[in-house]
């Protein structure tokens, strides 16, 4: 058997080291191989993942962040820009349009579709265009709220079944009028509380 040379006794040691939670000798040790192997010409054939492996799958991670974040912040550009149009604004994916009967209509610009009719405020048209913009569903507890508070909306789409004759529309519709009427009496005394409260 013949003795071991310089090298072998180097490299066990930086074994033992790393061993012991000190792996600064292997990672000198490899990087010494990696630097006399690119200076030759040499290829790394050895199996598994190596240390080129693992630096080339950094930079791809980092220019796929890179990409990633530059689109985020393009869709959240886009999600929170409004441009005028002749029939109304378009806010993000989705319009916001004045009807013949003053009142305002969302549409989605993709589909064309009219997702809500007859809406008074344009605040509340705008807020609910703002959330589907943020991949809120219609029946999310967000737009629900808005809805469900918007008493006059009730109460021209009763309006509305009445003259088709649909008598489970105005049901429906007059139920949550008054649903409506009574959550913003709540809301008005509690407006009114905090006022007062202030003014002592």
């Amino acid at each position: 058997m013949t003795a071991p040379s310089r090298k072998d006794v180097d490299a066990m040691a930086n074994i033992l080291k790393a061993l012991n939670g000190n792996s600064s000798g292997v990672k000198a040790e490899a990087e010494a191989t990696r630097s006399a192997q690119a200076a030759s010409g040499e290829i790394d054939l050895t199996p598994g993942i190596g240390a080129t492996d693992i630096k080339a799958m950094e930079n791809i991670l980092k220019s796929f962040h890179g990409a990633s974040q530059n689109v985020a912040s393009k869709v959240a550009t886009t999600i929170n820009e409004s441009k005028r149009t002749q029939t109304g604004v378009d806010i993000g994916l989705y319009s916001v349009e004045k009807n013949a009967d003053e009142y305002y209509d969302i549409r989605d610009n993709r589909t064309n579709d009219t997702l809500f009719e007859d809406v008074r405020l344009y605040e509340t048209a705008f807020i609910l265009a703002k959330h589907l913009n943020e991949c809120k569903k219609i029946n999310s507890p967000e737009i629900t709220k808005i809805i469900s508070s918007n008493a006059i909306q009730h109460k021209r789409t009763y309006n509305t079944a009445k003259t088709r004759g649909d008598f489970a529309k105005m049901d429906i519709a007059e139920a949550r009028f008054d649903k409506a009427k009574q959550d913003a009496s709540i809301t008005k005394r509690h407006i009114k509380s905090i006022y007062e409260s202030l003014n002592k």
